[in-house]
């Protein structure tokens, strides 16, 4: 038995006592916490209701609307011009940036002392030359299937890659033509990367009139620039949905795209390295972190977890997790801090489309942030307090990198808010939009992974609140809803959006149910939308035969969590279960759903991708339940299921006890065997 506090009171262990469940006082682990697979976390705090210095302040009951929970309404940046902020030691200097201009040279333009090479890195940079350029027909192809209405092709879009692949194949046409350099080439590959390595020390000087082809050849000139076309290729071969026809155009091409990824990931890192070894930090480094993260997430899963057969328990998600794209978001999250895109005001000297670019990489890197927090449990590594994280311009990308007469019309399109007037479904629509998606789904980890639990159903309805004001706001064809008439190409961009806002209301109500709160009716209500949105987004796109890339990352990261939730209440209702169905459950409805969803799940996800193995296993646990629910005689379970078991987030490794402690995927899996 735990020690009695300093009251007498008998001590309850800090998951029972914050869920407000009761606690047996068990040590060292309370047998709750033991069927609830929280044995890890069962402590028993001697004074658990002492605040110290650091703990979550909890709104009163008369806390305003406007309060710092409300982020959507934040007002802009208080922090002044400049790199850093009002607390660093150049916090004076930095607030009369512009008056000092004259005496000394800006901060973003100190050119760093010069980064020594060995000849082991310039020979492995000589490597990269020669692979890239060997397979430069394929490289520039497999990097157009990359498609500009993809996340990562809202920060680097293809005619940016473009133009690189041109100053690229512009360099190397002037190498081939220098007599000699056929006996000499490899020689000459050699020099090229230790002129590369010479340089990698100076920052790109720019102006208000430099042009993006400017700026782009000297980005091609570059390890940055050299491991962009990496990052950008290994997601064209991750994405390619026809790889035979497109590895007919080298001889020596990889025999499947995965290993190309593999190649491309490689090869992309090594330009990283070689990158932070010179201490530039600049917005083409900020590129090339944002497109390798991409990568990593495309290569590994976008869920950050890769199986391990020595770490596989019963799911491999329960311990085989792999970090890479996490850590490297780390990365990204310093650069673009650094860049100093959290202040309001433009810097004068910056041309508009590296600006307007800017904003993309930070919006970019914002909501992947998110994406990779939720799946992984973790905080964000970029939080929208500390960022004035802006809406960037609903402009195409080549009106971004047009000239000046050109990109001024089309700015006048829009209207007040950055939005085109016209009512036209825009690429660029979907990185504003998802922002605003994003910056509520921060407050929801927030309120998921704080120490602080109360109030939490108060707090939540606000969150759930801001949510449908956001999507309310949201101009009218933006708005997409079940049953809309619009039919064309644009709703495969906007279903995903909706079942953004959607899987926000579904993290909402299962952080609640997993509470106690007494929402599984809600739950499982979001849970039979959701499924049936996804399902439609696939038969759409199914139908046009576009083969949209984005179709399994919908289909994992929307529809395995609300098929969870569904399976397990299928489960609750089978005929030797006395648990009363929620008001909501449509029971026929729902086995029809799982049955197709499990289907799909075998091809939407293919083999090469990261997610692939995961998601296999997550269709095996599905049909379990759903033979288990639609079998005569069904093997009645060991033993009750918990209350909150509809709640459990089993696809990131919670486990479901049965009263007597048996594990419930594993006594599902064991029947399939």
């Amino acid at each position: 038995m735990s020690s009695p506090r300093q009251n007498g009171v008998q001590g309850y262990c800090e998951p029972c006592r914050k869920s407000k469940l009761r606690c047996d006082h068990s040590t060292p682990v309370c047998e709750r916490c033991v069927r609830r697979g929280k044995s890890d976390v069962c402590v028993y705090h001697p004074s658990p209701m002492t605040r110290s210095w650091y703990s979550d302040p909890v709104p009163s009951p008369n806390m305003p609307a406007n309060s710092d929970i409300n982020w959507d309404k934040k007002d802009q940046s208080v922090t002044p011009p400049g790199t850093l902020g009002l607390t660093s030691y150049t916090g004076v200097s930095s607030e009369n940036e512009e008056d000092v201009n004259g005496i000394l040279p800006p901060l973003g333009t100190l050119e760093h002392s010069r980064a020594s090479s060995n000849l082991r890195q310039v020979r492995l940079g000589a490597r990269l030359l020669v692979n890239l350029f060997e397979n430069l027909l394929l490289y520039e192809t497999v990097s157009e299937n990359r498609l500009d209405n993809s996340p990562e092709g809202c920060v680097v879009g293809q005619q940016l890659v473009r133009m690189i692949f041109t100053a690229l194949k512009d360099a190397h046409r002037i190498l081939e033509n220098v007599q000699d350099t056929k006996e000499r080439y490899y020689e000459n590959l050699l020099a090229w990367s230790q002129k590369l390595f010479d340089e990698r020390s100076q920052l790109i000087e720019v102006g208000p009139s430099t042009t993006p082809a400017e700026y782009l050849r000297c980005v091609s000139n570059r390890w940055e620039g050299i491991g962009l076309v990496f990052s950008v290729v290994g997601q064209g071969a991750m994405l390619e949905r026809d790889w035979k026809s497109v590895s007919q155009l080298a001889g020596a091409a990889p025999a499947d795209q995965r290993s190309l990824g593999l190649l491309a990931a490689t090869a992309s890192d090594a330009c990283l390295q070689f990158c932070d070894d010179s201490g530039v930090v600049h917005d083409p480094l900020g590129w090339l972190l944002y497109q390798h993260t991409r990568l990593l997430t495309l290569v590994y899963g976008d869920n950050g977890m890769a199986l391990s057969p020595i770490l596989w328990n019963y799911f491999a998600m329960l311990t085989g997790k792999d970090y890479r794209a996490w850590r490297k978001l780390a990365q990204l999250s310093t650069v673009v801090y650094t860049l100093g895109p959290n202040q309001s005001r433009r810097n004068t000297r910056m041309p508009f489309f590296l600006a307007e670019l800017r904003k993309r990489l930070m919006a970019g890197a914002y909501i992947m942030d998110k994406q990779l927090a939720t799946s992984l449990g973790r905080p964000p590594q970029i939080s929208w307090r500390y960022c004035d994280v802006q809406l960037p311009l609903d402009l195409r990308y080549d009106e971004i990198l047009a000239d000046a007469p050109t990109r001024d019309a089309a700015i006048k399109n829009l209207d007040a808010n950055g939005c085109n007037s016209q009512g036209v479904v825009q690429h660029a629509q979907w990185m504003r939009v998802t922002l605003l998606a994003s910056s509520i789904r921060e407050q929801i980890l927030e309120l998921s992974l704080s120490r602080c639990l109360d109030d939490l159903p108060r707090k939540a309805k606000q969150v759930s609140d801001n949510s449908s004001r956001t999507w309310e706001e949201l101009p009218s064809f933006l708005s997409w809803r079940p049953g809309s008439a619009n039919l064309d190409d644009s709703g495969a961009l906007l279903i995903p959006l909706y079942l953004d806002f959607l899987y926000n209301d579904f993290l909402l109500y299962r952080l609640l149910v997993s509470h106690s709160h007494n929402e599984s009716d809600a739950l499982v209500n979001v849970s039979q939308n959701i499924l049936g949105t996804v399902l439609q987004l696939i038969g759409r796109v199914i139908a046009s035969g576009t083969g949209t890339y984005n179709i399994g990352w919908n289909a994992s990261s929307f529809g395995i969590p609300a098929a969870g939730v569904l399976a397990i209440e299928l489960l609750c209702q089978t005929a030797w279960s006395s648990r009363p169905p929620p008001s909501t459950f449509r029971r026929p409805e729902t086995i029809q759903n799982l049955s197709v969803f499990a289907s799909y799940l075998q091809y939407v996800v293919r083999p090469h991708e990261g997610n692939y193995d995961i998601y296999q296993r997550a269709r095996r646990i599905l049909c379990g339940i759903l033979n288990q629910a639609l079998s005569d005689n069904p093997p009645p379970l060991p033993s009750s299921l918990p209350a909150d078991a509809v709640g459990a987030n089993w696809l990131n490794g919670e486990l479901i006890l049965l009263d007597d402690g048996t594990n419930l995927l594993e006594w599902i899996d064991s029947g399939l065997d």
